[in-house]
């Protein structure tokens, strides 16, 4: 049992968040809502996405950020 626990650590993981642009856009507006400084807007929902999902990744995962493209 110890040997397959060994490999099932060294399978290489890949995370991939599906619609980062509407997190983006909700956090900011929840933000907004909070009285945040838009300004500081960016920097706090870059915080909130390290704080909640980049942190539970192990160490160096590689990840990609997908968003939409916009139409007009």
């Amino acid at each position: 049992m110890r040997v397959e626990h060994e490999r099932i650590s060294l399978v290489p993981v890949i995370a991939v968040f599906t619609k980062y642009d509407q997190f983006r856009r909700e956090t900011s507006f929840r933000l907004e809502d909070q009285g945040t400084d838009a300004a500081l807007l960016n920097a706090e929902v870059e915080k909130i996405f390290n704080k909640e999902y980049l942190a539970k990744l192990r160490e160096s995962a590689p990840f990609v950020c997908l968003e939409s493209e916009s139409f007009i």
